[in-house]
């Protein structure tokens, strides 16, 4: 659950700093991409090096000042390859989710399309969808039974054919 949680909050502070002086009275709308490839090696997720591939498009309702907003809703689509690096083998998604940050009363929630990996001919073999709320230190509030479980490495490990460590 931290990863996203993660992510989710590096795009908006990108988003923020990237944002000029604006004043309070109506909500302002941010749009922006941003996008990252990284390599875990053998046996820290799975027991195979994995490339993870990704590009997050979101469409940001701002509430407040733009440095310091008091609410965030965003609607995030997120673009996703996992590779095993020994076969070569890739699994793709296309997940799309909305996030709301309210930092004035510290909650937040995340609803939607978490998960949906495709094979490479476009079969679907893993699904997700559901809503977490949280904290803003992380401590889960609610969640939709099942989803996003503790560690998603063996699922997805084993989809790429291998195992997790």
């Amino acid at each position: 659950m931290k990863r996203p949680l993660f992510v989710l909050a590096a795009v908006l502070l990108v988003v923020a700093s990237m944002a000029g002086a604006a004043s309070a009275a109506r909500p302002h709308h941010v749009k922006g991409t941003f996008s990252d490839s990284f390599v875990t090696p053998a046996g820290e997720r799975c027991d195979f090096a994995e490339r993870i591939s990704f590009t997050l498009t979101f469409n940001d309702i701002v509430f407040g000042d733009l440095e310091n907003p008091s609410k965030v809703i965003s609607h995030v689509t997120a673009d996703v390859s996992h590779t095993n690096l020994e076969t070569g083998y890739t699994l793709t998604e296309v997940d799309t989710t909305v996030q709301i940050l309210d930092f004035e009363e510290g909650v937040g929630a995340t609803m939607g399309i978490i998960w949906k990996l495709r094979t490479p001919e476009g079969k679907l073999v893993f699904v997700q969808v559901g809503r977490a709320t949280y904290t803003a230190d992380d401590e889960l509030l609610t969640i939709t039974p099942h989803l996003l479980p503790e560690d998603v490495a063996p699922i997805v490990c084993g989809l790429l054919g291998g195992n997790a460590p």
